[in-house]
């Protein structure tokens, strides 16, 4: 079967591994990282880094970060869930109504529940970005309803957008007691990297071919939303090494989980994903109106299933809350 693309339009209701002591937001620089060839990992510059690295990218059962270990990437805010700030020193920015909650759907169905919050600091030059999705499991959303069954969502990247014009951006996730993924990996990309381990059923390694860290060289092209071999309905698929890059671009963080609405491939649901946060250069002024200092801008927000047992590629595009109205760097 050839391998298969799908983009679905959204009507929205308006070389790092994971160490103890390593809590906090990880700065993303628009330079990137060097690293140097491995074991699934390519010599070059990455704009990416390890966060979880338990669970083999959710092919096995991870494990929770705690204060002590598996936690590069993670925070630990008070506030259960509705954790508050994950920065000291910064304080929530009251949205209004219509951007705190928003309901994601495609296919006329529901998709998912998005939450949004902002946290700015006294100063009113930094503020930190927070999303959180609850994927519907009651609902009957399909991604191809021209076929037979429900082809249920497997999330594998949250990707955000509205980060241009800014150097100062660190990104983060807070894995509260109803999350269901940590953030297996992060990186300053528009483009996400399929991922597949040695086998759809018992997988303990990754694949040959696949990389931990994306590198940038040989840049997809520029619009490429997903990069990898595509549908592999037998065994997981070998990618040349030009399928496993993701450029750098500076509008945008990717979050790589293991999130579903409905039973996944491998068995499980897993429909919360964790509390994901970018760190970023933002301006002052109360949100006292749906535009606000704080603007909903189109397609800001992708949701993508990346293929990482047998299912096709799929899109998902809709609006966030960002710092700024421009949206661009694809």
């Amino acid at each position: 079967m050839r391998n298969q693309l799908l983009k679905l339009a959204v009507i929205a209701a308006f070389g790092v591994s994971a160490n103890a002591f390593a809590t906090g937001l990880e700065s993303l620089p628009a330079a990137g990282f060097t690293v140097s060839a491995g074991t699934n990992q390519a010599a070059g510059t990455t704009g990416w880094r390890e966060c979880n690295t338990t669970g083999l990218y959710g092919s096995l059962d991870y494990t929770a970060p705690t204060t002590g270990a598996n936690n590069t990437c993670a925070v630990f805010p008070s506030g259960g869930n509705d954790p508050g700030t994950p920065v000291s020193g910064f304080t929530n920015v009251t949205l209004v109504t219509a951007k705190q909650s928003v309901t994601i759907t495609a296919n006329g169905e529901t998709l998912a529940t998005m939450r949004q919050r902002v946290y700015r600091n006294s100063a009113a030059t930094e503020c930190v970005f927070e999303k959180r999705f609850v994927m519907a499991t009651t609902g009957t959303f399909d991604y191809n309803p021209q076929l037979s069954g429900s082809q249920r969502l497997e999330v594998n990247d949250y990707v955000l957008g509205g980060f241009s014009g800014t150097t100062d951006v660190s990104a983060g996730y807070y894995h509260s007691a109803n999350t269901d993924s940590p953030v297996f990996r992060m990186g300053r990309s528009f483009t996400s990297v399929q991922i597949q381990g040695n086998d759809f059923d018992a997988a303990t390694a990754l694949n040959t071919g696949y990389v931990r860290r994306p590198v940038n060289s040989p840049a997809p092209a520029s619009g490429t939303e997903i990069n990898g071999v595509g549908q592999t309905l037998v065994s997981p698929g070998t990618p040349t090494a030009a399928q496993q890059t993701a450029e750098i671009r500076t509008n945008w963080v990717d979050f790589t989980v293991d999130v579903t609405g409905g039973v996944d491939e491998d068995g499980t649901t897993a429909k919360d994903s964790p509390f994901l946060y970018v760190r970023a250069g933002c301006g002052s002024g109360s949100d006292t109106a749906i535009g606000g200092p704080f603007p909903t801008t189109n397609n800001t927000v992708r949701i993508r299933q990346t293929g990482q047992e047998s299912q096709p590629w799929v899109t998902v595009v809709t609006n966030g809350v960002t710092r700024s109205s421009a949206n661009a760097n694809f």
